[in-house]
């Protein structure tokens, strides 16, 4: 051990002021860009019981958006859809497709009501729920969401609206 009183500058290549940090720059996990892992107290303070209440008010607000649409899409096709289809079905017309799409959802929703509002109640409200925890970098899975059970509903108004004026509006124009 003859070199034990040796600086150890002495055994690197370069200056003595940059001695060691070779060493450092060779070491893959130690880096001064990479963002350190957040403590369980910094997690904590992040997560309060304000920042939990805020979050479910938002989700069950957004969950009971979801539920009246899903109402809205109820009394439209159990509801308005059959009384059209009793007038179509006295008339006895050649109906388009969209209007045959139309009735056969609306037997769907009139067959199978309840299993819309079991998934809504089993599926939509945890999914409401767990959204509004991702992080901020994974907010746009909660828009996704959010709004694309509007466009399903609203693609299912516009194609019922059709299925149910369409075969009407045939009426009127072969009358013509």
């Amino acid at each position: 051990m003859p070199l034990q009183g040796l600086p150890p500058w002495l055994f690197s290549v370069g200056p003595p002021e940059l001695a060691g940090r070779e060493k450092r720059e060779m070491e893959p996990f130690e880096d001064s860009t990479s963002e350190r892992a957040a403590s369980a107290e910094e997690t904590g303070a992040r997560l309060s019981v304000g920042v939990i209440v805020r979050r479910l008010v938002v989700s069950i607000l957004a969950w009971s958006v979801h539920f009246l649409v899903t109402a809205a899409l109820l009394v439209v096709f159990v509801q308005l859809v059959p009384m059209v289809r009793q007038q179509l079905e006295d008339m006895d017309l050649d109906l388009p497709a969209t209007s045959e799409i139309t009735l056969y959802w609306s037997s769907g929703f009139i067959n199978y009501w309840y299993l819309l509002v079991l998934a809504h109640v089993v599926i939509d409200a945890p999914i409401a729920i767990a959204v509004c925890y991702l992080p901020r970098n994974l907010q746009w899975v909660t828009w996704i969401w959010f709004t694309s059970y509007f466009l399903l509903a609203i693609f299912m108004l516009i194609v019922a609206c059709a299925g149910v004026s369409l075969p009407f509006v045939d009426m009127t124009v072969n009358l013509s």
